[in-house]
C-alpha cells in the first residue's frame, strides 16, 4: 500500500509540472494558432533566471521566484511582438519552424549566459521532508502540487468568470468577430504569450527544485506536449487532466514495467518513452484529445 501512494504522490507531483507546461501550450495554441515549440526551453529559462537570483546572487528564494515569472512573462511578451506578431496569417509550417529556431536561440543563449554545466536552486524546500502516517513526502512535491492546484483553480475562474478571461476565449474562437466587437485582438494575443511563458517558468522552477538546473530540462516541453494533446490542445482542462494522467503511467510504468522480461524480451527503462507512446496512440485513435472538439469544415 505505501508503494502504491509512494507512486501516485509522485506522479502527481510530475504530473503537475507536465499539466502547467501543457497549459501553456494550449493557452498559447487556442489564442495564437501557434504551436509552441519552445514551451520547454521557456521553462529552462525561468530555472536558469531563478537559480541566478536565488543561488548565485544570494536573493530570498521568494523573490527570487517572483522576479523569475516576471522576467519570463516579460520575455513571452517581447516574443509575441518582436516575432510572431509579424507572422500573422503566415502557414502553420512556417510558425513551426520559427518556434524551433527560437528554441535553439534559447537553448544556446542560456548556455552562452550560465554554461551548460548542472546546478541546483537554492530552495528553503529542497532536501526537506514531511512524515504523515508513518510515510515520509518530499517537501518541494507538496509545494508543486498544491500551488498547481491552486494555479489551476485560478486559471478556470479566470476563463470563465473575468471579462478578460472572456475575451480571450472569445479571440481564441474567432479572432475576426472578436475584432468586430472591439476587442483588441494584438493585445490579446500577447497577453496568451504572457500567460503560456508565466506558466511555463513556475513548471520550469518546479522541475529544476526536484532534480537539477541544466539545458536538456528543456526536453520535458515535448513530454507535456503529449499530455496537452491527450487532452485536447482546445481544452484547459483538458492539458490539466492530461498532465496528470502522463505523470502517473510514467511512473507506474517506472516502477513495474522497468527491467521486466516477457518471452525472452527485455524492457529497459520505459519511463521516459511512455508519454511519446501515448502521444502516437492519441493521434492514431482521437487526433483531436479526451477533451478536445473534432473541428468539421462547412463547404
Amino acid at each position: 500500500m505505501e508503494t502504491i501512494i509512494d507512486i501516485l504522490f509522485s506522479g502527481l507531483s510530475m504530473g503537475s509540472v507536465y499539466s502547467l507546461i501543457a497549459l501553456g501550450f494550449v493557452l498559447i495554441f487556442k489564442s495564437t494558432g501557434i504551436l509552441n515549440f519552445a514551451q520547454g526551453e521557456l521553462c529552462m529559462v525561468g530555472a536558469f533566471v531563478c537559480y541566478y537570483f536565488a543561488t548565485r546572487l544570494e536573493i530570498p528564494y521568494l523573490i527570487a521566484f517572483l522576479l523569475s515569472i516576471a522576467i519570463g512573462s516579460i520575455l513571452g511578451a517581447l516574443i509575441d511582438v518582436l516575432v510572431f506578431r509579424r507572422l500573422v496569417g503566415e502557414p502553420i509550417h512556417s510558425t513551426i519552424l520559427v518556434t524551433i529556431g527560437l528554441a535553439s536561440i534559447l537553448v544556446a543563449l542560456s548556455g552562452l549566459i550560465w554554461g551548460h554545466d548542472t546546478y541546483s536552486i537554492n530552495s528553503p524546500f529542497v532536501g526537506k521532508t514531511v512524515s504523515f502516517g508513518g510515510m515520509v513526502f518530499s517537501q518541494v512535491s507538496i509545494v508543486t502540487i498544491l500551488v498547481s492546484l491552486v494555479l489551476f483553480g485560478l486559471f478556470i475562474l479566470f476563463f470563465r468568470r473575468s471579462l478578460l478571461g472572456i475575451a480571450l476565449m472569445g479571440t481564441a474562437e474567432d479572432s475576426d468577430t472578436a475584432g468586430l466587437m472591439g476587442i483588441n485582438v494584438k493585445k490579446m494575443r500577447m497577453i496568451a504569450w504572457i500567460l503560456g511563458s508565466f506558466v511555463a517558468c513556475i513548471a520550469g522552477i518546479f522541475l529544476a527544485e526536484q532534480s537539477f538546473v541544466h539545458a536538456g530540462m528543456a526536453h520535458t516541453g515535448i513530454k507535456a506536449m503529449s499530455a496537452a494533446i491527450l487532452g485536447g490542445m482546445q481544452s484547459i482542462g483538458g492539458a490539466i487532466i492530461g498532465g496528470l494522467l502522463i505523470g502517473l503511467v510514467e511512473n507506474l510504468a517506472a516502477t513495474f514495467l522497468t527491467g521486466f522480461e516477457m518471452g525472452g524480451f527485455h524492457f529497459g527503462d520505459v519511463k521516459d518513452v511512455t508519454a511519446f507512446a501515448i502521444m502516437i496512440l492519441v493521434l492514431m485513435i482521437r487526433p483531436h484529445g479526451i477533451f478536445g472538439k473534432k473541428e468539421v469544415e462547412r463547404v
